[in-house]
């Protein structure tokens, strides 16, 4: 059973120059489990995101893995398991770039009620490491 919930995601970008990063949304969204394996839906849209337009995200939460599938203005898949390089094509209206991310953590404790999804990875364009990144997705369900 789909259940409402309260989606809060921090990002933070750390640079081999040394600047750093950080963005916070908080959007609402739904989470469901289904033969053990959690998702969570939410859109991203306005002034707070993306300048490109709305986007929704899908991120999949399974046995060592987190895949995040992010549909709309832009299009992208991500699989997140740690210590092994994924790579991707991130498609928006400006073009193609290929996206790796090479995951050092990758965590999960979502339940039925909500919970935590916990990253840490290397971010790479064209085979360039672009930033350190982390990743929190904090879900809480919506109690009527």
């Amino acid at each position: 059973m789909q259940k409402n919930a309260t989606v809060q995601i921090k990002g933070t970008q750390k640079y081999p120059e040394g600047q750093e990063d950080q963005q916070e949304l908080l959007t609402f969204g739904k989470f469901y489990e289904r033969n053990g394996v959690f998702y969570v839906v939410y859109k991203e849209e306005g002034k707070n995101t993306t300048d490109l337009g709305e986007v929704t995200t899908f991120i999949t939460i399974k046995a060592g893995a987190v895949i995040l599938n992010r549909k709309g203005a832009v299009d992208l898949t991500q699989e997140f398991r740690k210590g092994i390089l994924n790579n991707s094509i991130y498609t928006t209206c400006y073009g193609k770039l290929w996206l790796s991310v090479l995951p050092h953590k990758v965590e999960s404790d979502l339940t039925v009620h909500g919970g935590r999804i916990s990253l840490e990875y290397d971010l790479f364009v064209d085979d360039k490491l672009v930033s350190h990144n982390g990743l929190s997705v904090n879900v809480k369900e919506d109690i009527p």
